[in-house]
């Protein structure tokens, strides 16, 4: 039966539903495989699964989850009976390819999809939006789909994280240097015209400018293995020289992220603050939006603006 309700997909990039060797297996091998690579090695394995046991494995699930419960009660209040959530993820269940078709087959004709990511890319945002089209293009009754508007200097992205960098802050030297970070890509985008860098460099400056910050800077952290050269520079570089040349505090703020998942609570808070201590830098991170009241906000006026009227 056709429904006159708008779906709204929202899609992360996903993590292991459980710390068992198969699942983490199973979660590495649909990365590899997403990019047509070979299937990963037991090393390769075992090494991430220390890396998620040394976190107590990912909250994405969660958040994800009270993410899409919180925009499907923002939407009803606004618009009710208008909208209906659903949530996916790139490369674990619920995988995108499955949810998309569910969608249909509840009648639903026209939908939005939005990508938990604030940057746009070719090899980021765009890679989800092109999964939902490939599978839409496969069904029986195609839906109507949009893909929301670039959002990194919404208002309500640029105060939600305002706040947390001011909260952050307190307590720290005025000295203390503000490093907003960003998952690391191929630095092959940049021949593309990728906005990816330019978005993200445009919201570094935007809330320098709101937290009136002296000492700040931009850098890239998470980047892949292999002989490729990926976008810089590294966030422990950054680091390192901050602190050759006398520096004493640091502040990062993952602006390129929005939730707590093994980018943030690892390669943040496990490996990069070892080292930190290592060379005597006191370093703290600013906390993630999550499912903040303010980013359910955005994400639903980004949403009614993507379904038209």
């Amino acid at each position: 039966m056709t429904s006159s309700a708008v779906g709204v997909l929202l899609m992360a990039y996903g993590s292991p539903p459980s710390m068992d060797e198969e699942a983490i297996y199973a979660y590495l091998r649909h990365i590899l495989q997403f990019y047509r690579r070979t299937d990963p090695d037991p090393q390769a394995v075992a090494h991430l699964k220390e890396r998620y046991q040394a976190i107590g494995g990912s909250p994405l699930y969660g958040i994800t989850e009270r993410l899409a419960a919180g925009l499907q009660h923002a939407l009803d209040g606004a618009f009710p009976g208008h909208f209906r959530v659903y949530w996916a993820m790139k490369h674990s269940p619920p995988f995108i390819e499955d949810v998309v078709p569910q969608m249909a087959r509840a009648g639903l004709r026209q939908a939005v999809g939005v990508a938990l990511a604030p940057f746009r890319s070719r090899l980021s945002t765009d890679g989800y939006y092109r999964v939902v089209q490939e599978v839409n293009q496969g069904l029986t009754d195609p839906m109507a789909w949009t893909f929301v508007d670039d959002w990194h200097l919404h208002p309500l992205f640029l105060t939600l994280w305002q706040d947390h960098i001011e909260d952050a802050r307190r307590g720290l030297p005025e000295a203390a240097l503000v490093v907003f970070t960003n998952h690391s890509l191929p630095e092959r985008i940049r021949r593309w015209d990728d906005p990816y860098p330019a978005q993200f460099e445009a919201t570094a400056r935007a809330l320098a400018e709101r937290c009136r910050l002296t000492r700040w800077t931009v850098a890239y952290q998470s980047a892949g293995g292999g002989p490729e050269a990926w976008l810089g520079p590294d966030l422990r570089d950054v680091l390192r020289t901050y602190r050759k040349n006398g520096g004493t505090h640091a502040l990062v703020a993952p602006i390129g992220f929005l939730m707590d998942h093994l980018e943030v609570l690892y390669d943040i808070d496990v490996e990069a603050q070892v080292e930190a201590r290592a060379m005597g830098l006191h370093l703290t991170r600013t906390r993630m939006p999550n499912d903040d009241p303010r980013l359910v906000a955005l994400l639903a006026d980004v949403v009614f603006k993507a379904a038209g009227p």
